[in-house]
């Protein structure tokens, strides 16, 4: 899975700034099920990083692969942003990434490579200061 990764911040609703993190690449598992150890099994991808207020952050990058006999292909992927200082939103949360964004994706048949875009988690986005959100674009090659 190869993953290139961007910071995009905002300041009054409009993209003051756009900047390359990193593009990783890494091996990723591949399971024989409906999708359900894809979700919850992914694997870590390392070598991306960030520096926020002086301090360097590591922004996890993380997927998986799934195919049924359906012959069906399920992908996830995520990547993301926790801060040490980060606090859960409620009791039960655990801490708030900075930016984050993921996908779950479903294709018929085998392909031989997959490539999506991730979806920025709107929670926060709002919650961040100042707004940024992480874009990343996906591909996954058999």
């Amino acid at each position: 899975m190869t993953v290139t990764v961007q910071l995009i911040e905002a300041k009054n609703g409009i993209v003051s700034k756009t900047s390359k993190l990193c593009k990783v690449k890494g091996a990723i598992p591949v399971y024989a099920d409906d999708g359900s150890a894809a979700l919850f099994h992914a694997r870590d991808i390392t070598g991306c990083s960030m520096v926020r207020n002086g301090e360097k952050l590591i922004v996890y990058v993380r997927g998986a692969k799934a195919i049924s006999k359906a012959r069906v292909t399920y992908a996830t992927a995520s990547v993301g942003v926790i801060p040490p200082d980060a606090v859960p939103l409620c009791p039960m949360c655990g801490p708030q990434p900075w930016a984050d964004s993921q996908a779950d994706i479903r294709v018929s048949g085998n392909p031989k490579s997959l490539a999506f875009s991730l979806t920025p988690n709107p929670v926060s986005i709002l919650n961040a200061k100042p707004s940024v959100w992480l874009e990343a674009d996906v591909e996954i090659i058999d």
